[in-house]
């Protein structure tokens, strides 16, 4: 997979996205604009912009190309800088270079411009939207116009002929009415007759049925580590799911501002042990259990 392709992916969950050592993608949500030409109309989107004083590695984008590709941190280090090297060579011979899906970058007397992409949907609350072309919109607003005259035509016909009706109709309706009371009035008094023969007699009531529902809080960690960088934690990750740990995770930063790294959580102080025990022989002396 491209290192284009996982920047633009990344660029969809996240508002910057750092390349080491190259700069940085910005975005930004912007609402439903028209095109320079004002011929389409772009849904909801991000628009990106490239800062080349954001070059410190976070570990954002090296960490996903490890984990969907499934080689060490080290071998993705290694394809960004290679990645980079070509990139690079291509703004210095050509003066610009294009990425996937997101854009193109120019270099210029030593000064970067980027030009993104506009029909590129990166909001993800706005896939399955496609550009809309405003000319089909003047188009079809016309034909509303010729549809609602001739509507309007002729329910102003339909309304005089509904009044010529009504005026018609009001003695039959003044004449049934009378009739319509009385038989009402000697209906509603047989009913009333028979609902007396009846006897409705519930002597017990159902019991209420009671839910319990017990929320399991996950409270007991086996911590594996805890690191001050970022980079080390999301090793520590990769290789605790690679061994088959798959419910490892974070545990938050403790008081030191380290980021604490579990082999598993669990709800209860049994379990906990029992699984800590194990750890310990079979991986880690010193794994610890945390209560959080």
């Amino acid at each position: 997979m491209k290192v284009s392709s996982h920047i633009f992916n990344l660029l969809k969950e996240n508002d910057c996205v750092i390349i080491p050592n190259f700069g940085a993608f910005v975005c930004r949500k912007i609402s439903a604009k028209l095109s320079p030409d004002g011929k389409k109309i772009f849904p909801p989107n991000k628009e990106i912009s490239f800062n080349k004083k954001l070059i410190k590695s976070d570990g954002l984008l090296t960490g996903v190309i490890s984990q969907v590709e499934n080689i060490s941190y080290v071998k993705a280090e290694k394809k960004i800088n290679n990645w980079l090297l070509k990139t690079n060579n291509k703004l210095k011979n050509k003066g610009f270079v294009n990425f996937e899906k997101i854009g193109s970058l120019e270099l210029k007397n030593s000064k970067y411009s980027f030009y993104p992409k506009l029909n590129s949907i990166i909001l993800k609350s706005s896939f399955g939207f496609k550009n809309i072309d405003s000319t089909l919109i003047h188009r079809d607003k016309m034909r509303l116009e010729r549809i609602n005259k001739t509507f309007l035509k002729y329910a102003a016909i339909f309304i005089v002929l509904v009044g010529l009706v009504s005026i018609f109709s009001d003695y039959y309706f003044n004449s049934v009415t009378e009739y319509n009371e009385t038989a009402y009035i000697q209906a509603n008094k047989k009913i009333e007759q028979e609902i007396e023969k009846a006897t409705f007699n519930i002597s017990t009531s159902l019991p209420a049925v009671k839910l319990f529902v017990k929320k399991k809080t996950q409270n007991y960690h086996i911590i594996a580590g805890a690191f001050r960088k970022e980079k080390n934690a999301l090793k520590m990750l990769l290789r605790l799911e690679n061994k088959g740990f798959t419910n490892c995770k974070r545990v938050g930063v403790n008081k030191y501002g380290l980021i604490q790294i579990s082999y598993n959580s669990f709800s209860t102080i049994e379990e906990a042990k029992n699984a800590l025990s194990k750890i310990r022989i079979a991986e880690d002396k010193s794994a610890w259990l945390l209560k959080k």
